[in-house]
């Protein structure tokens, strides 16, 4: 499966927030949203879990928030782009 491939078959939409660091919000396909949860934690390292309700994890030097209702926060990148790159990496 190609990088964007994963991101055609997980994401529903990814959106971008205001600020000089951008936050950046993705939802995940409700129906393909467990197994997208699955590969965000096996790949990524966790740091916090909220009642099985949300994730704090981390990936390479990027912190998130992952609920389960398949919401993923991205917190403090420069764009949209540097979101789908780290997307493929977690979703291939």
């Amino acid at each position: 499966m190609s990088d964007d491939t994963a991101i055609r078959k997980y994401v529903a939409n990814i959106e971008e927030a205001c600020g000089e660091e951008k936050d950046v919000i993705v939802m995940l396909k409700y129906e393909k949203r467990d197994e997208a949860i699955k590969k965000i934690l096996n790949k990524a390292k966790v740091v916090k879990t909220l009642a099985g309700i949300a994730y704090d994890i981390n990936f390479g030097d990027k912190s998130m928030r992952l609920y389960r209702t398949g919401k993923l926060l991205m917190k403090k990148l420069k764009d949209k782009k540097e979101a789908e790159e780290i997307l493929k990496q977690l979703l291939g």
